[in-house]
């Protein structure tokens, strides 16, 4: 005589071992989920290492062809002949709210800013807390300041030579 298994407990055996299966199946997707989290928040680390060296590292400022051009992210150019007043501020901008740019941590500015004394401003501050460059023209003013204050007389004497006298 052979036994036979009751049918309710083969089901039931059979139940706990898909469940078995599973809780492994979960664990082993738990940690594959966290490894591709901290992958993915790796590179996002990286990249944002990467874009504030590269922001604080090169000079994007340049004039040539009586343009003033700015080469980043919210980068302008200036036609020279349009400024209406050139001036170098020693003390640093007092920048207000942001309406469209990047502020990294405070350790530089770009885009449209409240400026106190400038109102709406085109801004481009590597260093926020230094002397910066004004230029006004009759559509918009503009802020830029390169960092180190020789840095930025220097690129003021620049621009003062390609703007039209008496500005």
């Amino acid at each position: 005589m052979s036994k036979k298994k009751a049918p309710g407990l083969l089901k039931s055996a059979q139940g706990a071992r898909a469940k078995a299966g599973s809780a492994k199946g979960a664990l082993y997707d738990r940690r594959q989920a966290n490894r591709i989290s901290l992958w993915f928040l790796g590179v996002i680390v990286v990249l944002l290492v990467a874009y504030v060296g590269i922001e604080l590292g090169t000079d994007q400022v340049s004039v040539s062809d009586g343009t003033l051009q700015v080469r980043s992210l919210f980068g302008f150019s200036v036609p020279l002949a349009e400024v209406k007043e050139l001036s170098f501020e020693a003390s640093p901008a007092v920048v207000g709210s942001r309406t469209v740019g990047n502020d990294a941590f405070g350790l530089f500015k770009e885009g449209n800013y409240q400026v106190e004394g400038l109102g709406k401003a085109r801004i481009f501050l590597k260093r926020p807390n230094v002397s910066y460059i004004i230029l006004r023209t009759d559509d918009r003013d503009f802020a830029i300041s390169l960092g180190p204050d020789e840095k930025n007389r220097a690129l003021y004497d620049r621009i003062k030579l390609e703007v039209p006298s008496g500005k």
